[in-house]
């Protein structure tokens, strides 16, 4: 999953959205497929994984989004 956004301070909104997008439904896929295989705790991880990715999307529509290590 890509994380690189949180290190350049300059780069366009329509980009970071459309990482973050590219990571939720990465998150998503990988916890559908954990979930099918019997692996509830991982698949449990994953659903924060999401959690956190919507956080982020949330963020970046108020406009209250920030690099972390920029």
């Amino acid at each position: 999953m890509s994380s690189a956004r949180h290190f350049f301070k300059s780069q366009p909104a329509s980009q970071t959205r459309a990482e973050i997008e590219a990571d939720l439904n990465a998150a998503r896929g990988a916890q559908r497929d954990l979930m099918a295989a019997g692996q509830y705790r991982l698949a449990n991880q994953m659903g924060a994984a999401v959690d956190e990715h919507l956080d982020e999307m949330n963020d970046l529509n108020n406009g209250t989004w920030r690099p972390k290590h920029a």
